[in-house]
C-alpha cells in the first residue's frame, strides 16, 4: 500500500476515534441533564405554596411577619424565575454538548448543577422557616395557657401559705406581680403572632419563673430556722446565762454582750430575708449557728468544770492531809532512826523541803477555794492550775514513801549487813585454819600483808557495826570492800597451799634421779625457795621444769591429782555436815 494510503486509513481511524468520544461524551451529558431536570420538578412538586398559605393563616405581625414574608419573597422568586432559569440552561447544555467545545459544555453543565443545588437550598430554608414560626406559634400559645396556669398556683400559694415566707411576702409579691405584667405583654405579642419579640420576652420570663419558684421553695426553711430555731435557741441560751449567772458562774468573754450581738445578726438575716438576698441570708444562719453551737459548748464546759473544781478541791484537800501526815511520820521516824543511824543524804533537809513545798501548795488550794467560793473565778481556768498542784502532790507522795521505805528497810540492811560480818569473819577463820592445818615451814611476807589487811578491814568493819551510831551504807561498801578482798585471799591461799603439795610431791619424785645433775640442782633450789623464801609457787616451777625433761607432763599431772583429791575430800566433808544437820 503506498504512503497515501497509510494516511487516509490513519485519518479514518482518528475520526472514528473523535466521534466516538464526542458520541459518548453527549449520551453522558444528556443523561445528567435528565437527571437534574428531574430534581428540579421534584422540587416543584412539593406543596410549598400550600405551606405559605397556612402560614399567612397564623396572623403574624412585628419581626415574625417580617420574617415570613422574607421567606415568601424567596420562594416566589424561585417558583417565578429559578425553575425557568434551569429549564433554559438544560437547553443551553444540551446545545453545547452537539458541538466540539468540551470545555463550554462542562462550564454550562457546572452552572446548571449549582442552579439546581442553589434552588434545593432556597426550598430547604424556606420549608425549615415556615416549620419553625409554625412551631413557635404553637409553643408560645401553649405557654401563654401554662404561665397563665402557673402564675395562679404562685399567687393562691403566696396568699395561703403567706405565713411561711415571714417578711419576704412582700417581696414575692412584687416580683409575682412583675411577673404577671411582663407575662401580659407576652400574651399580647403571641395573640398579634409576633413571635420573633414574644420569643425575647418568653426567654426573660422562663428565667425569672424559675428563680422565684426556688425562691419559694427555700424561703420557708430559711425563716424557720431563724425565726423558730435559732429563736428559740437563743432564748434558751438567754436562760442559760441568767441561771449560771445567778449561780455564780464566770466566763472569760461578755456572753451578754455575745447574746445581743446574735440577736442583732439574727435580725439582720430577717432583713436580708425580705430583701430576697438568699445566699446571703444562708451564709449568716452557717455564721449564727457556729457561733449558738460554741456557746452551748461553753455553757456545757464551764459546767461539767464546775463540777470538776469542787470534786478536785476535795480530792485535793485528802491529799494534801495525807502528805502533810506523811511528813510529820517521817520527822519524827528521823529523829528516832537518828539515834542509830548515821544518814548521809541530807535525809533531814529533804524532809524539811517537803514540808515547805506541801505549805506552799496548802497556801494555794487555800486561794483557789476562797476564789470559787466567792465566784471570782473561770471554772475551766482552774482545772490546769488543779492538775498542776495535783500532780505536784503525787511527786512529793511517791519522794515520801520512798524514803519512808528506806527508813523501814535500814533495820534489815542492818541485820543483813551483821549476818555478812559473820560470813566473812567466819571465812577469815577457815582461810587461818587452812594454813595452820598445812604446817607449812613459814609464810610470805607478801601473804601475810594481804592476810592482815584483810584482817584489819575486818576489825574496822566490826566496830563500824558495834558503834552507837551506824552508818549503814558506808558499812556496806566496807563489807563489800573485803568481800573482795577476802575472796582475792582465798585464791591466793588456794594457790600458796596447792604449790606447796605439789612441790613436796615433786621432791619426792625428784628423788628417784639421783644422777641427773639438772634435777639435783633443781631439788637444791626448789628446797631454797620453799624453805627459806617460802615462795612454794617458784619452787614448784623450777622443780617441775626439770622433772619435765625426764618424764613429760608430770606437773599437769601431779596439780590434777592433787585437784582431784582435794574436791573428795570436800564432798566427803559436805556429806558429814549434811548427815549432822539431819
Amino acid at each position: 500500500m503506498t504512503e497515501i494510503g497509510h494516511i487516509v486509513i490513519g485519518l479514518i481511524v482518528v475520526s472514528a476515534a473523535i466521534y466516538l468520544i464526542v458520541f459518548i461524551s453527549q449520551r453522558l451529558t444528556a443523561h445528567k441533564v435528565t437527571k437534574l431536570k428531574q430534581e428540579k420538578d421534584e422540587l416543584m412538586q412539593i406543596p410549598m405554596r400550600d405551606r405559605i398559605v397556612e402560614g399567612r393563616q397564623l396572623s403574624l405581625t412585628g419581626q415574625s411577619l417580617q420574617q415570613f414574608e422574607i421567606l415568601e419573597r424567596k420562594y416566589e422568586q424561585l417558583e417565578k424565575h429559578g425553575f425557568a432559569d434551569i429549564d433554559s440552561q438544560a437547553e443551553q447544555v444540551l446545545f453545547d454538548s452537539q458541538g466540539a467545545n468540551f470545555v463550554k459544555a462542562t462550564q454550562s453543565l457546572h452552572q446548571l448543577q449549582q442552579q439546581v443545588r442553589d434552588a434545593k437550598t432556597t426550598v430547604d430554608i424556606v420549608n425549615q422557616g415556615l416549620s419553625d414560626l409554625k412551631q413557635l406559634d404553637a409553643a408560645h400559645k401553649q405557654a401563654v395557657q401554662d404561665l397563665e396556669s402557673e402564675y395562679q398556683e404562685l399567687r393562691k400559694l403566696l396568699l395561703s401559705e403567706s405565713f411561711q415566707f415571714g417578711p419576704a411576702i412582700d417581696k414575692l409579691e412584687d416580683v409575682l406581680s412583675n411577673l404577671e405584667d411582663e407575662f401580659a405583654e407576652f400574651s399580647r405579642l403571641t395573640e398579634r403572632g409576633d413571635h420573633a419579640a414574644a420569643a425575647d420576652i418568653y426567654e426573660s420570663l422562663g428565667m425569672e419563673t424559675t428563680q422565684l419558684e426556688q425562691r419559694i421553695d427555700q424561703i420557708p426553711a430559711l425563716y424557720t430556722t431563724l425565726d423558730t430555731t435559732i429563736k428559740d435557741q437563743l432564748v434558751e441560751l438567754n436562760a442559760t446565762y441568767n441561771r449560771l449567772h445567778d449561780e455564780g458562774f464566770l466566763f472569760d468573754t461578755d456572753i451578754a454582750q455575745t447574746l445581743d450581738q446574735l440577736e442583732t445578726e439574727r435580725q439582720s438575716a430577717l432583713d436580708a430575708l425580705a430583701d430576697l438576698l438568699l445566699k446571703k441570708v444562708s451564709e449568716q444562719i452557717d455564721v449564727l449557728q457556729t457561733q449558738i453551737d460554741t456557746l452551748y459548748e461553753t455553757f456545757e464546759q464551764e459546767m461539767q468544770a464546775q463540777k470538776a473544781v469542787v470534786q478536785h478541791n476535795t480530792e485535793l484537800g485528802e491529799g494534801l492531809r495525807q502528805n502533810k501526815l506523811l511528813n510529820h511520820d517521817l520527822n519524827i521516824e528521823l529523829d528516832r532512826l537518828s539515834q542509830d543511824f548515821i544518814f548521809t543524804k541530807d535525809e533531814d533537809g529533804m524532809v524539811r523541803s517537803w514540808h515547805l513545798q506541801l505549805s506552799n501548795l496548802d497556801r494555794q488550794i487555800s486561794d483557789m477555794k476562797i476564789a470559787v467560793n466567792a465566784h471570782e473565778v473561770v471554772y475551766s481556768q482552774v482545772l490546769e492550775p488543779q492538775a498542776n498542784i495535783r500532780a505536784e502532790l503525787i511527786r512529793i507522795e511517791k519522794e515520801q514513801r520512798e524514803l519512808w521505805q528506806e527508813f523501814a528497810e535500814l533495820p534489815g540492811r542492818l541485820n543483813q549487813q551483821r549476818s555478812r560480818l559473820v560470813v566473812l569473819k567466819n571465812k577469815m577463820r577457815q582461810i587461818q585454819r587452812r594454813v595452820e592445818r598445812q604446817g607449812l615451814q613459814g609464810i610470805s611476807n607478801q601473804y601475810k600483808s594481804d592476810f592482815y589487811i584483810v584482817s584489819d578491814e575486818l576489825e574496822r568493819s566490826e566496830k563500824q557495826m558495834n558503834a552507837a551510831r551506824i552508818n549503814i551504807d558506808d558499812v556496806a561498801r566496807q563489807l563489800a570492800i573485803v568481800s573482795t578482798d577476802l575472796d582475792s585471799l582465798d585464791e591466793a591461799t588456794e594457790k600458796m597451799l596447792e604449790a606447796a603439795a605439789v612441790t613436796e610431791r615433786l621432791v619426792r619424785k625428784a628423788q628417784n634421779y639421783p644422777d641427773n645433775p639438772e634435777i639435783v640442782e633443781a631439788t637444791k633450789q626448789a628446797r631454797y625457795y620453799y624453805e627459806r623464801e617460802f615462795d612454794y609457787t617458784q619452787a614448784a616451777d623450777i622443780l617441775g621444769a626439770a622433772l619435765e625433761q625426764v618424764d613429760p607432763g608430770i606437773l599437769e599431772r601431779t596439780v590434777t591429782l592433787y585437784r582431784q583429791e582435794q574436791a573428795a575430800l570436800q564432798a566427803e566433808f559436805a556429806e558429814k555436815e549434811t548427815q549432822t544437820e539431819r
